[in-house]
Parts: C-alpha cells; structure tokens; sequence
C-alpha cells in the first residue's frame, strides 16, 4: 500500500471527496469456481482489475458469475475499470470472478476515502 499521496490530483481528490485517499493493490488467484475477488468497501472511489493469465477471467457481483453471466476480461490484460462518478455504486460493491482455468492471476487497484487522525484532530470531521 502507498503511504500519503501527494500533488494536484491528489488535493484535488481530497477536496472533492472530504477526506484523505489510500490505494491498495492486490494479486488474487481467480480459480474455475466463482468467489470473492474484492469485498465491499462504501468508501471505495475507483476500482481497476486486469486479467494476468492466459485464461478468460468473468467478473460480477453475484457468486452466479460465469461465461454467460459476467464482464468478460480477455487473457493477457484485459481490464474493467470503475469509477464513482462513472459507476456509482457498483464501485463500492463485493465483486465475484472465476476463470476458464484453474490458478489464473489477475491484478486488482483500488482506490478509497479514509478519513484521518490529522483531520479529526484539525476539526475537519466529526469523529463517529
């Protein structure tokens, strides 16, 4: 995970959404039978995931996610990516994957809000 993030984009970002930013990456193995690939995060912004493997990976937000019922990513990079002011809510979700094969590798790039010490502190939010 990065530490604080830093320039115009990101002040930009921190304005516009009240808070600090983290992202998080992550490496999963997608196998023939659908789970989880991403749990749900309501603070969630922006969601990246590519296909690493030489298999078809299907993504979706129901454990009913196959060849015929998913986003299809194509082998060797194929992506999907979401965003909060494109995709709404779908960002936030629990997202689902399984491939055409068994051990393929995929790429996930999340981005959230969090809300930190320093603005607590600063009187920015109110603690919950």
């Amino acid at each position: 995970m990065a530490g604080k993030l830093y320039g115009a984009a990101a002040e930009y970002l921190r304005n516009r959404f009240h808070g600090e930013l983290r992202e998080q990456e992550s490496n999963p193995t997608v196998g023939t039978a659908a789970a989880t690939i991403v749990n749900s995060n309501p603070d969630r912004l922006s969601l990246q995931f590519t296909n690493l493997s030489a298999n078809v990976i299907y993504i979706g937000l129901a454990e009913t996610v196959s060849a015929s019922n998913g986003i299809r990513l194509d082998m060797n990079g194929g992506g999907a990516s979401l965003t909060v002011s494109d995709d709404g809510m779908l960002v936030t979700r629990e997202w689902f994957a399984m491939a055409s094969g068994a051990g393929s590798s995929a790429y996930v790039l999340e981005m959230s809000r969090f809300i930190s010490d320093e603005q607590i502190a600063n009187g920015e939010v109110e603690p919950t």
